[in-house]
């Protein structure tokens, strides 16, 4: 988030609250394994002095065992187990007990020795033991149980420790073999207790689904297995989560000062665990700035999206507290968001994570759009990242250029046109500057090239936004070729200045300060069918340089509560954000008035209704509405409108000038076309002036003649009859 801000976060704010991780040199990656290499001995050491413990009191039975039994003697059933269990006998493999104990403490030596030698760097399991005020009790059960998940040696030793088909994992008791009588079992169950500190940070976890303890299965997550080894953190092992790419520094993100001086407080004064909630709209630098963060106190940010938890479909609570678990072990700063899509009538869900999220220890920060509350309790730092102002944009624009060597000069041009944020914008010129339009590295592009390759990748950006509940209209006509009267004309005329001198009028002049809501561009067009609304809204978007979106209603409203509104959020968002123009057709479905309530139907879609007045309030976009008949729409939204432009059934006059632009001067004619006459006797409206013509040059085309005015006439007649109309004359409809 590189923009042109009213303050700056300085390279030496080192975030409190984030428990900024050690900057001590750790061992690479070999020295590491070299000492856990040790630790497996340690393991297998124990695993065999547990077994020879067995043997010594008959509880497993050996070779010995075997030669000295009473051929004659008859054995009672399992009662060498009951004996060795009761500590009856003893003695039986003496000289083996005495070999694996000497083996334990050579074991212990050799692991002494390494860590001796890698002294003054920060080993993993220290890092561990720091971070979760581990005990050496919970250090060596956290050793015992990775080992069988990190060596497959282990994991046959420890089978024949277990001495049991029906257990196949590591358990409490097992550990009580391995650490041996010396050891008070008590301690173990303690340090594997629920609330202990490698049961509640999840290093160790407890298999619920089998038998209770002492028996229940213990493993240790994957992520714990990736510190022991000593590999940078810089991955999630099962795939599950996404870490934030690179951070900046925090001495290059410049942003608003009011901003600047909450995320100032939130570092300097709050506690640590303090929640950090930024709340903007996409692409405003959430994520840019967590990430710088998150870097500042030597971590990495990870994308903890709601909707993409594995297991979220099953269990969303579950999901999200095994997700912060994680990054709680691995020591990444989890970013939660995706709480706009739960629907309102999903409160209790709301609430339930909010305590999930309350409970949890480490730091924490939550991405909220504009108009969200937080789900936790109070005590959180709120940051409001305001949406770039086009002078921001601009500066934005200009450096992230530079940054990836695009020539060009059309800064201003680039941050008028388009409202988008700086994450956005730094996608988007990152995208432009990685490949030439052939897909071809191109480490020198020629400036002229530049602007369309940022024009495609803006277009893939908001295709990528509005694909799925809007079409993107592609043959636009242009503004000059409209057949308006001069009202309209000049309605259009003011429509386009907004756009394009909304940075003199609302920075330059001052008007920011009056127009604090309704920043946006919202039109209504309303009149009969064929008075060229919908053509005009693509005369719009052609003479703005702007893409143009048709919202495909039949994906936009739903059946399911909250749906709607969800859908309709991301259309307004990826509009602002792109700053394409969005056109509802026929909005009588969507805009409507609200009714009395007389069942959930009618209140449901009043919901709807009131939502779309708050969107409308906030958006800085540009929509366009269309409607046959403008009585349908509540007036609401009426007053909330840029623009009401009604289109006329045009007259005489403008009926003879449409038939003259539909005709170009490249289509072959035949004698000569009274148009004026066409104009007087038939009030068309501009559609079915181009459907006439269309016709008529398919007949043309059809005799291989060309067109006269005889095959106007017959494409004239045909038009009525398709509409159900045997009369000739007057209006279609």
């Amino acid at each position: 988030m590189t923009t042109a801000g009213d303050a700056s976060l300085a390279d030496a704010l080192i975030p409190g609250p984030l428990a900024p991780r050690s900057t001590a040199p750790r061992p690479p990656p070999p020295q590491a394994q070299r000492l856990l290499e040790r630790y497996r001995v340690l393991a297998m050491a124990l695993a065999t002095r547990a077994v020879a413990m067995q043997w010594d009191s008959g509880l497993i039975a050996s070779h010995a065992d075997e030669k000295l039994a009473d051929p004659g003697a008859v054995a009672l059933p399992f009662e060498q187990e009951v004996l060795a269990l009761v500590g009856v006998t003893r003695g039986r493999a003496r000289a083996h007990l005495e070999e694996a104990e000497r083996g334990v403490t050579q074991a212990l030596a050799d692991v002494t020795a390494v860590e001796r030698e890698l002294g003054g760097q920060l080993l993993p399991l220290d890092e561990l033991s720091e971070r979760f005020a581990l005990s050496s009790m919970s250090r060596m059960i956290l050793i015992l149980v990775a080992a069988p998940q990190l060596w497959g040696s282990v994991h046959q030793l420890y089978r024949v420790a277990l001495n049991d088909p029906m257990r196949t994992a590591v358990d409490e008791y097992l550990i009580v073999q391995l650490l041996g009588p010396q050891v008070n079992p008590h301690l173990i169950a303690r340090a594997l207790d629920r609330g202990s500190a490698l049961m509640h940070a999840g290093l160790v976890i407890a298999d619920d689904a089998g038998p209770g303890r002492p028996l229940r299965g213990l493993r240790v997550d994957p992520l714990v297995l990736e510190q022991l080894r000593g590999e940078p953190m810089d991955r999630d092992p099962e795939g599950a989560l996404a870490l934030a790419d690179e951070a900046l520094a925090l001495s290059r993100i410049a942003i608003d000062g009011g901003a600047a001086a909450a995320v100032a407080r939130w570092a300097t004064s709050d506690r640590p665990g303090t929640a950090l909630v930024l709340r903007g709209r996409s692409s405003s630098g959430r994520t840019t700035l967590a990430a710088s963060l998150a870097a500042a106190a030597n971590r990495r940010l990870a994308m903890v999206e709601l909707p993409h938890l594995d297991g979220a479909q099953l269990d969303l609570t579950a999901a999200l507290a095994r997700a912060l678990r994680r990054c709680h072990i691995a020591g990444w700063v989890p970013c939660v968001s995706g709480f706009d899509t739960l629907s309102a009538s999903e409160r209790d869900v709301r609430e339930r994570l909010g305590r999930v999220l309350d409970s949890h220890r480490g730091p924490l920060v939550l991405r909220l759009s504009p108009d969200e509350l937080p789900v936790i309790h109070p005590g959180y730092r709120l940051v409001e990242l305001p949406s770039l102002s086009e002078s921001e944009r601009l500066e934005m624009w200009r450096r992230e250029l530079v940054r990836h060597g695009l020539p060009t000069d059309d800064h201003a041009r680039l941050a008028a046109k388009w409202r988008l944020g700086p994450g956005a914008i730094c996608r988007v010129v990152a995208d432009a500057a990685l490949t030439a339009p052939d897909g071809l590295a191109d480490p020198a592009p020629d400036p002229a090239q530049v602007v369309p390759r940022i024009e495609r990748a803006v277009a893939q950006h908001l295709q990528h936004r509005l694909g799925d509940v809007a079409e993107r209209i592609v043959h636009l006509p242009r503004l000059a070729d409209m057949v308006l009267p001069a009202d309209i004309l000049d309605s259009l005329t003011e429509f386009v200045a907004r756009t394009r001198l909304g940075r003199q009028v609302y920075e330059g002049w001052g008007m920011s300060r009056v127009a604090t809501t309704g920043r946006g561009l919202t039109a209504l067009f309303q009149g009969a069918p064929g008075t060229g609304k919908t053509m005009v809204a693509g005369a719009l978007a052609s003479e703005l340089g702007l893409e143009l979106y048709r919202v495909d209603l039949s994906r936009i409203m739903s059946k399911w509560i909250g749906e709607t509104e969800r859908n309709l959020a991301n259309v307004f968002a990826a509009a602002e954000e792109g700053h394409a123009i969005i056109l509802f057709d026929e909005a009588d479905a969507l805009f409507t008035k609200r009714t009395e309530v007389k069942s959930s139907n009618d209140r449901h879609a009043n919901v709807e209704v009131n939502y779309l007045l708050q969107r409308l309030d906030s958006f800085i976009g540009i929509a366009i509405l269309t409607t046959n008949f403008g009585t349908a729409i509540d007036p609401a939204f009426k007053r909330r409108l840029s623009f009401r432009i009604t289109f006329p059934i045009p007259d005489e006059e403008l009926r003879e000038q449409l038939w003259q632009k539909h005709l170009p001067a490249t289509l072959p004619t035949a004698g000569d076309l009274d148009l004026a006459a066409l104009a007087s006797k038939y009030h068309f409206g501009g559609g079915a002036v181009r459907n006439c013509v269309v016709r008529a040059a398919f007949l043309a085309a059809a005799e291989d003649q060309p067109l006269s005015q005889a095959h106007l006439l017959r494409a004239i007649r045909l038009e009525y009859r398709s509409v159900g109309k045997l009369a000739e004359g007057g209006p279609l409809e």
